[in-house]
């Protein structure tokens, strides 16, 4: 009771109000305190190592300005003359405190020629291999070398400065080295022993990580290797200034880095954070200190102050405390013994409950009439009331529907699914929805969404669930249609995307294949019969046809063109499709084809029985990724009566049947029976459109066939396709100029905004004799027709041009010169050509690729007309 009281809340409620308060403003104190301090060390140890660098700088410069002073005073010819050299060298007392390791007299060639103290015993030796000798040639001027071992017995660690010395004819004669002993030189030894409060220190490293100078001998000489020392790193790459980082040993240091003018070298400051920053970590204890005293008298002060201000409170809690156990209205109503707010509140509550009381009725009776249908449930999970609606729409008595025996209502699919959540929401004292089927009065499911959301108690403890339930059958049907509707539409938007995209591609391929069909006949004519390229022209006039069939099929699928039926041999489709199939098949596939004895006359489209056989086979090759094998075969076979009503489909008759199989992974019933779909794939994500199945389905149709699938998970696929047999035999393939067909000498004008089929057309008619006009387009061909004045015979045509169209232009000729003869030519035949412009005679159009015979026989025929 002392921790849940008012009283001790308020009490704690003041005490953390100031207790935060002051940790704010302590905190913010500190913190600007720190942030002051801190910048204040940095800048102090900043300004020290800027001073110790100036030094640092100064002593090179003096070693370089000794050094290059004592060159001066030695001649071109010193190296020549050793002792002269070596007297020389002993008498530079000066030098010898400077360079307190050793002053060396190089020859060009690198041998040393002099050198003090004379007891180094190395005069004569060639230190051409060192790498201040290599650097001090390759630069002519003065180097200060990285540290290294010296050759002497101590072998301490050591910098060389060398200066070059130059002949009259400024060539190099020798070279003055002096070095200084890291280990014991005064200045550096100095700044090494220099302390920064108790632990700080001053270390030097090269430009390659080696340190010069370090308070621990040991570490001088040696590397730091890249990724050890970070702020040696920031340095060598430009960064100059202070930051926290961690020392080798793993000590939190406060280091400041500056890089020498002189040699590029790396001064460093380093000064423990824990001193560094020791008045920062004594004023925090003071804050902390303060703010735990202000936060303490503070709660002396408010305790007894407010156990007076909630007396009367306490009192009206006791009543409330003991309502329960009071049965009269007037025994419950509370006491006022105040005029201030608790009194306030306590004729609140009076007036309260005296509401409460009215509204109960009020409340019943709203809960009965409302259309939703409305459940509650005690905490022992049993449903106690349901209201009118629901009982109207179930049927049923209330006793029937108490406890869980509503649940005898539900769907039986649905009744484990809508006691687990029930279940599970009272365990977890969680709201939840669901959906399922309700049994109505008059017998049918309907679908219903619960939603039930746990409630409180006067006391505050839990007292149970209450729920709401909506009958959504009708908008799940609505929703349902809408879906399929949406559907319907993105297939139907689908399909004249794909309708569109064709059409533009078979105008422009058509383009392309008129210009290949017409050069290559025009080479078979020109060249002689046993000629070898005969062949070759052949073949090309052959696939030609085939991509024109094709283009044709694209066309006739995408509804911009019909077919081109004629008399076909499905032995000869299927033998030429051969060396394709064979290409496209890999290597772990075997491919069987089998043709019937004889020839399968069948009246088709080529290129569109083409474009069947090859989907069918692309599909059992992506069937049979572990390998397999694909059988192709064509068969004569008579439909009979029985068959017809076995499989629900036919005539009876005479037909040609195409067996594709395979012995990949086959199809389940489901998936067999969706496959001729549009859309439809079982392929991943950008591997399939759905439209080859689709395709092959609608060709078959179109040409009055059927076709039929059966498959097996685990034991192939095997697609018959049945077409009817005609006794029509089927032409060949050799494209050739029929000698029949005669020139003129008539006038023509040829518009074509396509240069090579322009070129092409042009040349062939005069090749036939025509005296030809060309025009690039409809403005174009309109100008040329009025400059020729009547001497226009006919007009050729192509539909689709720029800045004006084939149909506009005629029409614009055609009010100059009604009746001039026209031939169109179009590989696209949308609504653009019509009836009233061709004049009802189909002669008047010819399509896209253009085939030199038709094109020369209409031409003549059309001509010779009256």
């Amino acid at each position: 009771m002392l921790f849940t009281s008012m009283k001790t809340k308020m009490t704690l409620a003041v005490f953390l109000l100031v207790a935060v308060l002051m940790a704010v403003s302590a905190v913010g104190s500190y913190l600007f305190f720190e942030k002051t301090f801190k910048e204040s060390i940095s800048q102090q140890q900043a300004l020290l190592l800027d001073s110790l660098a100036t030094q640092v700088d100064d002593r090179i410069f003096d070693f370089t300005h000794v050094l290059h002073n004592l060159s001066g005073r030695l001649s071109a010819d010193a190296v020549d003359h050793p002792e002269q050299a070596q007297r020389m060298l002993d008498a530079e007392q000066k030098q010898h405190a400077f360079f307190d390791n050793s002053l060396l007299l190089f020859s060009a060639s690198g041998k040393l020629v002099a050198a003090t103290p004379r007891d180094l015993n190395f005069i004569g030796m060639d230190f051409s291999f060192r790498e201040y000798y290599k650097e001090t040639v390759k630069r002519g001027a003065t180097y200060i070398s990285p540290p290294f071992a010296s050759l002497q017995k101590q072998s301490h660690p050591i910098i060389m400065f060398t200066v070059p010395i130059f002949d009259k004819n400024n060539q190099l004669a020798g070279i003055l080295g002096g070095s200084i002993d890291l280990r014991e030189q005064h200045f550096l030894r100095s700044l090494a022993n220099l302390k920064l409060g108790k632990k700080g220190f001053l270390s030097l490293y090269d430009s390659r990580r080696n340190v010069l100078m370090h308070p621990d001998k040991r570490r001088v000489l040696r590397q730091d290797p890249p990724g050890t020392n970070l702020m040696v790193d920031r340095a060598l790459q430009g960064f100059q200034g202070t930051a926290e980082t961690m020392a080798r040993i793993g000590v939190p240091v406060l280091r400041s880095v500056k890089r020498l003018k002189s040699t590029g070298w790396v001064l460093a400051v380093s000064y423990p954070i824990e001193e560094a920053y020791a008045p920062v970590h004594a004023a925090r204890n003071y804050f902390i200190a303060g703010s735990l005293l202000a936060a303490l008298l503070s709660l002396c002060l408010v305790w007894p102050f407010m156990q007076y201000l909630t007396r009367p409170l306490a009192s009206f809690t006791r009543h409330l405390e003991e309502l329960p156990g009071k049965a009269d209205l007037a025994q419950k109503l509370a006491p006022v013994t105040s005029d201030d707010e608790i009194g306030q509140m306590a004729r609140t509550f009076n007036t309260m409950l005296l509401e409460l009381e009215r509204s109960a009725d009020f409340y019943l009776t709203l809960f009965e009439n409302l259309p939703a249908m409305i459940w509650r449930a005690g905490t022992d999970s049993k449903v106690n009331y349901f209201n009118r609606t629901w009982l109207e729409f179930t049927g049923r008595e209330l006793a029937d529907e108490l406890g869980e025996g509503w649940a005898t209502g539900v769907h039986p699919e649905d009744q484990d699914y809508c006691l687990k959540t029930y279940r599970d929401a009272f365990a977890q004292r969680a709201p939840f929805q669901m959906q399922y089927r309700l049994r109505h009065a008059d017998g049918s499911h309907h679908w219903i969404i619960d939603m039930g959301r746990p409630f409180n108690g006067l006391d505050g403890n839990f007292a149970g669930y209450i729920g709401t339930c909506y009958d959504v059958t009708d908008r799940l049907q609505a929703e349902e249609e809408r879906r399929a509707l949406e559907h319907q539409l993105t297939q139907s938007q689908k399909m004249e995307a794909i309708g569109t995209l064709t059409g533009g591609i078979a105008h422009d391929f058509n383009n392309i294949l008129t210009a290949i069909i017409g050069y290559s006949t025009m080479m078979q004519v020109q060249l002689e019969e046993g000629h070898p390229l005969q062949g070759k022209v052949s073949e090309i006039l052959r696939a030609s046809e085939r991509a024109a069939n094709l283009t044709r099929s694209l066309l006739a699928y995408s509804r911009k063109q019909v077919t081109n039926p004629a008399p076909v041999g499905l032995n000869a489709i299927l033998v030429n499709l051969e060396v394709m199939l064979r290409r496209l098949i890999p290597e772990h596939i075997e491919v069987r084809i089998q043709v019937e004895d004889g020839e399968l006359s069948v009246l088709a489209d080529s290129g569109q029985i083409e474009q069947v056989i090859m989907n069918l086979a692309v599909n059992a090759r992506d069937a049979m990724a572990g390998g397999g094998i694909l059988s192709i075969s064509t068969n004569r076979i008579m439909l009979d009566q029985d068959f017809i009503s076995a499989h629900g489909y036919g005539v009876p008759g005479s037909y040609a049947l195409i067996t594709v199989a395979d012995t990949g992974v086959g199809m389940d019933e489901k998936t067999k029976d969706r496959i001729f779909e549009p859309f439809f794939t079982t392929k991943e994500p950008g591997k399939g459109t759905g439209l080859g199945l689709a395709m092959v389905y609608g060709i078959v149709k179109q040409h009055s066939g059927f076709i039929n699938c059966y498959s097996e998970v685990g034991h192939g696929t095997v697609f018959r396709l049945y077409f009817p047999l005609i006794d029509l035999p089927a032409p060949s393939e050799n494209i050739t100029v029929d000698d029949s067909v005669h020139g003129g000498e008539e006038t023509l004008l040829l518009v074509e905004d396509d240069a090579v089929i322009r070129d092409m057309v042009r040349e062939l008619l005069q090749d036939f004799g025509y005296r030809v006009i060309t025009a690039v387009d409809g403005v174009d061909a309109v100008e040329k027709f009025k400059a020729a004045a009547g001497s226009v015979a006919m007009i050729i045509m192509d539909v689709i041009m720029p800045r004006m169209n084939g149909r506009d232009a005629y029409q614009a000729i055609s009010a100059l010169s009604p009746g001039v003869k026209v031939i169109f030519m179009s590989g696209y035949t949308a609504d653009i050509i019509t009836d009233t412009l061709t004049m009802g005679d189909p002669r008047h159009f010819i399509s896209k690729p253009i085939k030199i015979n038709e094109l020369l026989a209409r031409v003549r025929e059309l001509l010779d007309e009256n």
